[in-house]
């Protein structure tokens, strides 16, 4: 009996002691969390966003119906619930009352069904109209419900729905601004927009009459860093509170230091780093030199060296975690078999191939990558030269099918092979619609149209897989590496978090400064 009060009092004072500790962690409002991002976001228009670094500004100010959470679970934020049809066409989405836009009015259904007509409609020229494809009419049948009917059943169609081109935006505001929308946003977010100097700093205020409660600080101020070095080094003087992606160069440095092991954040992310091809630009039309290329590419050395194992070797196009991936062996480096292709290309040894130039967005980790692949294809004959742009100006030539070799990481829109699939390889969306390799085969548009029609499960994942195999073995792409998010936060920035998506998802509403 003394032995078990003994136990009781130990657990009373145990008790106590974590009520106090808890005291000492009450959340704080005020004060400015500062980040950085690589490069100015070519837009901050929802229904023109395609990259990470737009859409985690945006997202700051823009909300959706729906949103993930932590885990890639759906959640809602304006639509509070919804009810989907037995055929699985019809998508009636109940709104919350009394969420306002920055303006001070109140969104309502009618908001819903503009900004997604606007996104439909070919004069807004949107990079993501695609997206709408599906969708056979929107519509308001009351102040707060809205209704979605699709052509045709889409199983991941909620999945879509927290990407940008999905947010709602005031009609009036569009048109006061025009053009300028883009560079002067107006959303229901939990931040309002401030100021915008470009290659320089956004700025972001705290929404107060925001729906879900006021966010935590004050303000966000996002500066724009081109080399990821600096970065690391104004977060290490304390110039910034977290950063989205810690060079692999810094990072077992940063680890092994007592400071920052414990504030560094890596996850698994849902994406892809490749080098791509254009397939309609000779001599990458031709199937064989786009496989010598991808043969010749060491990806061990890239992983090992370049980025300190903070990354996966990609095995393929579909990364872990996405319904329908397939595990496959890595892509072998292989340079004697990427010489044979090249003879039997027409170009023993390189002769008579021209110099392929190589394009990348200015970032150091990038260009030590480009650099390894230039060597690496030297040595099977082909000569690369390396062309670096702004992020801006880079993916409007992609998108014009104005580079011959690209680098590019793509990070999934939603969580479905289709996203991939689909995307980035039907030949329906050449260009901006994010087949930037410029890509054709009948086949892979046969399977991934028809697997965008089934229900979730087996069957539709086999398609994925044999259109997967194809694309593979006509090179389109030579994928590097599976993404793995590297976030680094001060030990004072706490609820800092972020989905399997990246860090550019993280909800910095919920985030406070314990100083």
């Amino acid at each position: 009996m003394k032995r078990f009060l003994v136990v009781i009092l130990v657990m009373s004072m145990l008790l106590m002691l974590f009520q106090v500790a808890g005291m000492g962690a009450t959340k704080k409002y005020g004060g400015v969390l500062r980040t950085a991002v690589t490069s100015d976001p070519p837009t901050l228009d929802p229904a023109q966003i395609t990259d990470t670094t737009s859409d985690m500004v945006a997202r700051q100010i823009f909300d959706g119906l729906v949103d993930y959470d932590e885990n890639l679970k759906i959640v809602p934020v304006i639509a509070k619930n919804w009810t989907i049809s037995k055929d699985g066409k019809v998508y009636t989405f109940n709104l919350r009352q009394g969420v306002k836009f920055h303006n001070g009015r109140e969104v309502t259904a009618e908001d819903f069904v503009y900004s997604w007509k606007r996104v439909m409609d070919p004069a807004t020229k949107s990079k993501r109209a695609n997206f709408m494809e599906d969708i056979a009419k929107v519509e308001a049948p009351s102040k707060y419900v809205f209704r979605v009917t699709l052509k045709e059943p889409r199983g991941y169609f909620l999945q879509m729905l927290p990407y940008s081109c999905f947010w709602v935006i005031p009609k009036e505001e569009v048109e006061r601004l025009g053009p300028d929308f883009g560079s002067k946003p107006v959303g229901s977010g939990p931040f309002k927009f401030v100021s915008w100097t470009h290659d320089d700093k956004v700025i972001l205020e705290a929404n107060k009459d925001y729906f879900a409660g006021r966010p935590y600080v004050d303000r966000v101020e996002i500066r724009i860093i081109p080399d990821e070095t600096v970065a690391i080094m104004e977060f290490e003087k304390g110039n910034l509170d977290w950063y989205e992606n810690v060079p692999p160069s810094e990072l077992d440095r940063l680890k092994n230091d007592p400071k920052w092991k414990d504030n560094i954040i890596m996850k698994p992310m849902l994406g892809t780093y490749y080098i791509g091809m254009n397939c309609q630009k000779p001599p990458l039309n031709n199937k064989l030199v786009r496989q010598a290329i991808s043969y010749a590419i060491n990806r061990e050395q890239i992983v090992k060296v370049i980025m300190r194992d903070s990354v996966m070797i990609a095995t393929g196009i579909l990364p872990p975690g996405i319904p329908g991936y397939s595990k496959r062996p890595p892509i072998p480096y292989d340079p004697e078999k990427a010489k044979r292709l090249l003879k039997q290309a027409g170009y023993p040894d390189g002769k008579g191939l021209p110099t392929l130039e190589l394009a990348f967005n200015k970032s150091a980790t990038h260009q030590r990558i480009c650099e390894a692949i230039q060597s690496d294809l030297k040595k099977v004959g082909i000569n690369v030269e390396l062309i670096q742009m702004d992020w801006a100006q880079y993916l409007e030539k992609v998108d014009r099918g104005e580079t011959q070799l690209f680098r590019l990481g793509w990070i999934a829109d939603y969580p479905d092979a289709d996203n991939f699939l689909w995307v980035l390889f039907n030949s329906k969306n050449w260009g901006p619609g994010g087949n930037g390799a410029h890509y054709k085969n009948p086949t892979v548009d046969e399977l991934t149209d028809k697997a965008k029609t089934m229900v979730p499960g087996a069957a539709r994942n086999s398609l994925y897989k044999r259109a997967e195999t194809i694309i593979l073995e006509d090179a389109p792409w030579a994928p590097i590496y599976f993404y793995v998010s590297r976030a680094i936060k001060q030990p004072y920035v706490m609820d800092f978090d972020f989905s399997g998506m990246g860090p550019f998802t993280a909800k910095l509403e919920k985030v406070w400064l314990d100083k």
